[in-house]
């Protein structure tokens, strides 16, 4: 019996411990644990560059889209970004810079040039759930607009046709839209109106309505 109660009395102090509040954690460690989760996102990834009118067309950074290249388009993620896009299913990873915006499709988180997506088996079934992890962050310069007026870009097609089919579905949901011409391209936009703040309740409207944007300077 004396060697099971000086047995229980480690027990007794580590339950005391175990149940004992914890330290909040520190300002430095709050901080890393919002960085760290700010620098990963999971949705699903698709890809372009096939036959879809991009090849060669000026990205949203000014580079010429090239499909062998590891490059990326993201809606948010200011360009220059750097990022390991990892395929869940598969746990394939490959690292892309962020060069273009997109997608426009609910639901997908980012658009692959056609090698990154070949390295992590995108390719054949077009779309694959992914989880991005920020390696370095891009230094973008906040946007301004010389008129003062803002759109929403709802998709940009290297095919009319495409634009105009996204450009009926828009509109059938009740929004203005108009085409922007752009070095072979076709932008679908909502707009303008004359502020920034408007443009974010223009795109809070089309996420409501299932669609994509990204609100720029006109």
């Amino acid at each position: 019996m004396r060697r099971l109660r000086i047995a229980a009395a480690p027990l007794l102090l580590l339950l005391a411990a175990s149940c004992a509040p914890r330290p909040p954690a520190s300002p430095a460690a709050r901080a890393a644990e919002t960085e760290a989760s700010a620098s990963t996102e999971e949705g699903l990834a698709s890809w372009y560059g096939g036959d879809d009118g991009f090849d060669g067309k000026p990205t949203a950074s000014g580079e010429t889209y090239d499909p062998s290249r590891l490059t990326a388009a993201h809606r948010d993620l200011p360009l220059g970004t750097v990022l390991d896009v990892t395929n869940v299913g598969t746990g394939k990873t490959v690292r892309v810079r962020i060069n273009d915006r997109g997608p426009f499709v609910k639901g997908r988180i980012i658009d692959l040039s056609r090698e990154a997506a070949r390295r992590i088996d995108v390719i054949g079934p077009g779309v694959a759930p992914v989880r991005l992890m920020v390696v370095s962050p891009g230094a973008e310069a906040p946007l301004s607009s010389s008129t003062g007026q803002w759109s929403v870009q709802v998709g940009s097609f290297g095919e009319p046709q495409r634009a105009q089919r996204h450009a009926d579905r828009v509109r059938a949901a009740g929004f203005a839209v108009y085409f922007e011409p752009y070095a072979g391209l076709t932008r679908v936009k909502v707009g303008p109106v004359d502020s920034r703040e408007a443009a974010e309740a223009k795109l809070r409207g089309l996420e409501d309505a299932g669609f994509e944007g990204i609100v720029v300077p006109r």
